[in-house]
């Protein structure tokens, strides 16, 4: 495939962005001494909703062992914290604690005030739909990993 083919690629495109605005986000997680992988894992997280193990891994898209190593890390760092799972005690379930959340709290500002330079380039009224239809296959990615959560 010829790159003037990939301009008409919708998945190559979002790529391209997306790669563009990952370096920005890696300084943010790297000011709080996190990878980009953890940043993302505890803004995933919620303090009140503890999730198991298994979900992570199907939110994050990766294998268990790689989630594992993840959590580790976290769970060392004391943001996160793991509970016994009510309904099967061989799984663990996965929660912010008080200091993981007031971390997201902060890594939410600092992502809400980055706009990578891609982004410069379009209006306001542009961006904001752009992000509606970003959250628009978003919700359709979420349904879609829920599924598969459910079909393990």
């Amino acid at each position: 495939m010829s790159t003037t083919t990939l301009q008409n690629n919708l998945y190559w495109q979002l790529l391209r962005v997306a790669i563009n605005a990952k370096h920005g986000l890696i300084a943010i997680a790297e000011k709080h001494k996190l990878t980009m992988m953890q940043m993302y894992t505890l803004c995933l997280l919620d303090a009140n909703n503890a999730i198991p193990m298994n979900s992570l891994s199907c939110m994050l898209n990766c294998d268990a062992s790689n989630v594992t190593g993840i959590v580790d890390r976290l769970f060392n760092q004391k943001y996160i914290k793991r509970e016994e799972n009510p309904h099967d005690r061989r799984a663990k379930m996965i929660a912010l604690t008080t200091k993981g959340a007031k971390l997201c709290e902060k890594l939410a500002m600092e992502i809400n005030s980055f706009q990578p330079a891609s982004l410069n380039a379009l209006s306001e009224k542009q961006k904001e739909q752009l992000l509606l239809l970003l959250n628009k296959t978003a919700i359709t990615a979420t349904v879609q990993q829920k599924s598969l959560i459910t079909n393990r």
